[in-house]
């Protein structure tokens, strides 16, 4: 009651309350005014165009160099330019690295570098210093070969630990597909690329763009503007100008007729989906304004058409969107992508498909157009706040050659979109009949039904290609051999690492692995037996966890503290437990032979066992019986985590076949383990 009578007060003393109408939807008010303020401008004689914000609100200052120039062809040497970006930054010529980075660290500032880019910020009290300290070593760089062999490794190392990465694959042809191998956003560095450049190339790269004819400097904060000027002189002055070489970027084209392009990742646990086209659109087109809210009710968040559909209503991702850029070099990209469940790819293209063609037959509703407005402009006024913002539209003002009121008119032009127009760009811009759709996934389980998808009453036709865009025949649909089935793998397993009586004679078996993580010392021991695993994981020597497995369930035991895992996932543990857990496997009715797949250049055969919470798919060598690879997908509170060990090296202790190397994904990277110690029965054995 007490609540009640409070709510009566409430519209009694305001009431306003009670005269709205809330049937009718509150027309906007005019859009507020935008003051963003002039910068200081300013142009060196080598062409470096130099804007200053004065902003004495907070006591810091940040300064970008950014390098405007068309993208760059690398050609057989894709990756010069990440080589150029790693090394820059490297103390220089006057400074060696490690004093530059101490000077650097003491200032609690920041410098960062690109290809064709710098930033650095810090308190305002030190900013002349570090404003120094980045233009000594933007255009003065130390390129030495010892940091170029060590930064080379890095980028080997990163292109090593991504091949199997189905995102990365996915993206990799998608961009391919959209723009030809030949041109600047088509090429991706890969393992041959990065092998072939040499220290000399990076030299010649960075002599060749690293120029100041398109060159733009911007700094903001607490600085003194005509101090800084005379600064900026002395420092940049000498940076000099050059001929800048124009790459010829070749056409971009759409396929006359929507396809579906198939990329196999036989190692794909969920599948990449896209749908896109290439664009003519350039910022300051008539057309960005209702092609960003177009884009924003086709794909723009969780209120969005593809996120209410493919996930609130569907269930089939956890998320769908779609972008659209624009280039003032060369065509841009519209894509609408879902990662999805491999059970359901087919259904997912076909409402993307669908999606996407009801913005174009279709009117939006008053509601998705008022949302959609609303968040554009909540966004650019909470922009507007940031002092950064006054300096980077203008930079764009200058860069995109848009008209001077662009910015102070941008909420007038967003709120002057229409119904109509939002149709009109995307008829004209979401270019769903002749569209590329891309499939990035596993053959086995989703061809044959991707094969089916039918967009306007005709089946879509499909084309194959690798994990590097190159056109391939159909994947083979998988066939069992006569004779082959779960328990003939499984026990092929256990007679390849001893077999079942040499299993038998082993009560206990203990293996440890040593591996570094992030600079830190990593040790993990599983200790098995018949009905107990006990797995236990050391960092710098102390245990970090231990996890425990038996009948009566699964718990993990940390810091003095105990916790019990969930029973379904309990359950799924309690199915591996065993010297080895194929044993308990061979007994397990859920285990099924999905198919033969290629693990590291070996054919195999791929053992699926489902569980309450996870699914795990193990990996046999059809010629040695070995196991190469595992991935586990679990699910848990509505999110999905997979998990991929890779086996290798097996050598014999005692009686025993045991793999001396796993590797484990973790992020971009990857953590190599190699075997430590390994006891039978509670003796010591070494490998033979």
């Amino acid at each position: 009651m007490k609540k009640i009578l409070f709510i009566l007060t409430l519209l009694l003393t305001f009431p306003a309350f009670a005269q709205v109408d809330r049937s009718q939807q509150p027309q906007p008010g005019p859009a507020p005014v935008i003051q963003l303020g002039e910068p200081e401008r300013f142009t060196l004689k080598n062409g470096l165009s130099v804007l200053i914000v004065e902003n004495n609100k907070l006591p810091r200052a940040s300064v970008s160099l950014t390098l405007d120039n068309p993208p760059i062809t690398e050609g057989e040497m894709a990756g010069v330019s990440a080589m150029t970006a790693a090394l820059l930054g490297k103390g220089s010529k006057k400074i060696d690295k490690d004093s530059f980075n101490e000077e650097v660290d003491f200032m609690g500032a920041s410098i960062n570098f690109g290809s064709q880019s710098a930033s650095a910020s810090s308190l305002s009290r030190y900013f002349n210093r570090v404003l120094e300290l980045m233009s000594e070593a933007a255009l003065n760089p130390n390129f030495t070969q010892e940091e170029f062999d060590k930064e080379r490794d890095i980028i080997l190392d990163g292109i090593k630990s991504s091949e199997k990465s189905v995102t990365s694959a996915a993206r990799r042809v998608e961009n391919l597909l959209a723009y030809g191998k030949n041109h600047p956003y088509g090429e991706y560095v890969s393992k041959e690329s990065v092998e072939k450049i040499s220290l000399a190339d990076v030299k010649a790269f960075y002599k060749r763009y690293f120029l100041p004819n398109n060159a733009y400097l911007i700094i903001v904060g607490d600085v003194d503007g005509q101090g800084l000027k005379e600064q900026v002189k002395k420092l940049f002055g000498k940076w000099k100008k050059k001929d800048f070489p124009i790459d010829n970027i070749p056409e971009v084209n759409n396929v006359n007729s929507t396809q579906i392009d198939f990329v196999n990742m036989p190692n794909a646990v969920q599948t990449e989906v896209s749908v896109q086209n290439t664009v003519s659109l350039r910022k300051k087109d008539a057309d960005y304004f209702p092609l960003l809210i177009a884009n924003g009710i086709l794909g723009g968040g969780g209120e969005a058409r593809l996120f209410l559909n493919l996930r609130e209503d569907k269930g089939y991702t956890y998320g769908s969107y779609s972008r659209i850029g624009n280039n003032k070099y060369t065509n841009s990209r519209f894509r609408a992508s879902a990662s999805v469940r491999n059970a359901v790819v087919d259904s997912a293209v076909v409402e993307l498909l669908y999606e996407i063609n009801r913005m174009k037959n279709e009117m939006v509703s008053d509601e998705e157009l008022s949302r959609a407005k609303a968040k554009y402009v909540g966004s650019f006024v909470r922009a507007v706040e940031r002092p950064s913002t006054v300096a980077s539209y203008a930079l764009e003002i200058e860069t995109e050659d848009l008209p001077d009121d662009f910015y102070t008119t941008y909420l007038e032009s967003v709120n002057s979109v229409t119904k109509e127009d939002i149709q009109r760009v995307a008829q004209k811009y979401f270019l769903v009949d002749q569209a590329r759709v891309i499939v990035t996934g596993k053959a086995s389980e989703v061809l044959d039904n991707l094969e089916k998808v039918q967009f306007n009453g005709n089946v879509v036709p499909v084309n194959y290609y690798d994990k590097y865009g190159n056109v391939i025949d159909r994947p083979a649909s998988f066939e069992l051999p006569d004779g082959v089935s779960a328990q003939t793998i499984l026990a092929n397993y256990i007679d390849a690492i001893g077999g079942l009586d040499a299993l038998n004679t082993i009560q206990t078996l203990e293996v440890s692995y040593n591996a570094n993580f992030m600079g830190n010392a990593l040790e993990a021991t599983s200790i098995n037996t018949a009905d107990e695993q006990k797995q236990i994981i050391k960092m710098g020597g102390n245990v970090l966890a231990t996890v425990i497995v038996n009948a009566s369930g699964a718990k993990v035991e940390q810091m003095g503290n105990s916790m019990d895992l969930p029973p379904e996932m309990a359950a799924d543990m309690q199915a591996a437990i065993g010297i080895v857990p194929e044993l308990k496997m061979m007994e397990n009715e859920n285990v099924t032979v999905t198919g033969t797949e290629e693990v590291d250049g070996q054919n195999v055969y791929a053992l699926e066992m489902k569980g309450q919470s996870t699914t795990t798919t193990t990996y046999y060598a059809v010629e040695s019986g070995l196991k190469l690879k595992q991935t586990t997908v679990t699910e848990m509170m509505g999110q999905t985590q997979t998990q991929e060990t890779t086996y290798g090296n097996y050598k014999s202790f005692g009686s025993l076949l045991i793999p001396t190397t796993t590797t484990v994904p973790l992020g971009p990277q990857a953590v190599d383990a190699t075997i430590g110690d390994v006891k039978i029965n509670g003796e010591t054995v070494s490998a033979e």
